[in-house]
């Protein structure tokens, strides 16, 4: 049997030798001594376009990377991971929780130059719940209707519990388009919002450019003149760009960590909730049998593959949120015997469920340089517990649809990406989701997960998340791997607010740079 193993120490070991060999610029608040440059021009460089300008088209979490910048959203997300006010003043269920109502700034433009008022969140709201192909109708199913109280005053009527809602209108639920484009035919490639900054440029596969927005009505939001978000999926490639004056900012393999910092750059490990999973499909053999996903489970040691792969950036877990999260659930963890490394028992699983030879499956590699090093470290490990993988590369972007629209593969290795509320990355677990339609699920579960959203504070709902996340772990469609913080690296140019900590998915909001960038 495997031995429990706590890492925690060795991470924070880890991230202190990384933030001394930068010499403790990581933690500065900015990375540059000069003159901030009003007319320069902030460079990061990203490994993907957006899929759509459109947020209520939009099924992609990353695109609030490039929201961020031309959307203004309801209620803002601060570097602590509180939520504080946005285009909303202040907010407040009202009526025992069955309504959210919104005091709305009053100085707001689009940049089409339509006023942004509460008929406007009205106007959002209700296309995002009716349009065909809107990506936002889940988010907002508790919604039963918009009320414009007065011109700057909105009320979200609620038909069920809806303590995620605050959070949701951070991100792209909350994302404000002008009601004079929603039916703008190049809405999706020309955004009209009332962000700090307009897009100026778009060349799919390459780069996006925007230029400040000048009428925006918090004029310290943008300290550069222009922004561009560069494609680049190879991590050295984005390293070569700061190092030769390319760009100001991007992320990197682990493994670059003490190379980018030899290079006089500064890094330090990104802010992220990302969580590397092992995904699997319950609708056909072997993963059908829930001892198989156990079996599977035991079968990897999560902290080799953080430790050997990630250079003990990161930290093995259990649950879909990383442990400084304020809903992580301490008694879920990967230590624990129903869910540690333990290929022994994942022998016996196999055996109980009709397999003492083991069994064969077909594991869907995404075309990512990390993707396919963990698959790489996963199929050795599987095999001494008597599951063997044969590996089949799939595109990146294709992933989902080939797994769960095609329902092709026995099980993928992939990435969660940014999530506003836990109940997000949580209602995978669902029936009726595209990401179950297995409709693999509990009753215990799915009451949990409805609980979960009930109350007006984090405090309110903890008790219920917890729960949450421990019926999940009887389900166990995919499980956890790691919490993934690949470190950020940036140049002396750059120029963050005091507190800033970049991101894996970064805001660029009071982000500049020293001297003429271009």
């Amino acid at each position: 049997m495997g031995a429990p193993r706590s890492r925690s120490a060795v991470l924070l070991v880890v991230l202190a030798l990384v933030l001394a060999a930068c010499g403790g610029r990581a933690t500065s608040g900015a990375g540059g001594s000069g003159v901030l440059d009003p007319g320069g021009t902030f460079r990061y460089v990203f490994v993907q376009n957006p899929s759509t300008f459109d947020p209520h088209k939009s099924a992609n979490p990353w695109d609030m990377i490039f929201f961020r910048l031309v959307y203004d959203q309801l209620i803002m997300e601060d570097e602590q991971g509180d939520l504080v006010p946005q285009l909303a003043t202040s907010w407040e269920f009202v009526d025992g929780d069955t309504a959210l109502v919104l005091t709305l700034r009053d100085d707001v433009t689009f940049i089409d130059g339509t006023p942004f008022d509460a008929a406007a969140i009205k106007a959002n709201i209700e296309r995002a719940m009716t349009l065909e192909g809107s990506t936002q109708k889940g988010a907002l199913a508790r919604v039963a209707g918009v009320e414009v109280v007065d011109t700057h005053t909105a009320r979200i009527n609620l038909s069920g519990p809806g303590g995620n809602l605050p959070a949701l209108l951070s991100g792209t639920t909350g994302s404000m388009i002008s009601p004079a484009a929603f039916d703008n035919p190049d809405l999706d490639q020309n955004p009209v919002g009332s962000g700090m900054a307009r897009l100026a440029e778009y060349i799919p596969g390459q780069v996006t450019r925007y230029d400040r927005n000048p009428g925006y009505w918090d004029p310290g939001a943008a300290k550069a003149a222009h922004y561009e978000i560069f494609v680049q999926t190879s991590a050295p490639t984005r390293l070569t760009m700061l190092q030769t004056g390319q760009a100001e900012l991007t992320y990197l393999d682990p493994s670059q960590a003490e190379q980018a910092a030899a290079a006089g750059l500064n890094t330090a490990p990104s802010k992220s909730l990302s969580i590397m999973s092992l995904y699997m499909n319950t609708g056909k053999p072997p993963f059908d049998d829930i001892r198989v996903r156990q079996a599977m489970q035991h079968a990897v040691d999560r902290g080799a593959i953080v430790e050997g792969l990630f250079f003990g950036i990161g930290e093995p877990v259990a649950q879909y949120m990383p442990p400084d999260y304020w809903a992580y659930n301490p008694d879920v963890s990967p230590d624990d015997p129903a869910h540690r490394y333990d290929p022994e028992r994942a022998r016996q699983l196999l055996a109980e469920a009709g397999h003492p030879d083991g069994v064969d499956f077909e594991m869907l590699v995404p075309s990512l340089d990390d993707h396919r090093a963990v698959a790489e470290a996963l199929v050795p490990m599987l095999a001494e517990a008597g599951l063997r993988a044969s590996t089949r590369v799939v595109e990146s972007p294709t992933t989902g649809v080939t797994f769960y629209g095609r329902e092709e593969g026995n099980a993928f290795p992939g990435m969660g990406a940014p999530f506003q509320d836990p109940t997000t990355v949580y209602q995978a677990s669902l029936p009726g989701q595209y990401a179950n339609p297995w409709n693999t699920s509990s009753p215990e579960f799915q009451q949990a997960w409805m609980d979960a959203l009930a109350g007006s504070s984090r405090e309110a709902r903890v008790e219920a998340m917890h729960r949450m996340i421990e019926e999940e772990k009887k389900i166990l469609k995919s499980f956890p791997l790691h919490a993934h913080v690949p470190p950020s690296a940036w140049t002396d140019r750059a120029v963050f607010p005091e507190g800033y900590r970049p991101a894996y998915a970064p805001t660029f909001r009071g982000v500049g740079v020293t001297g003429d960038s271009r």
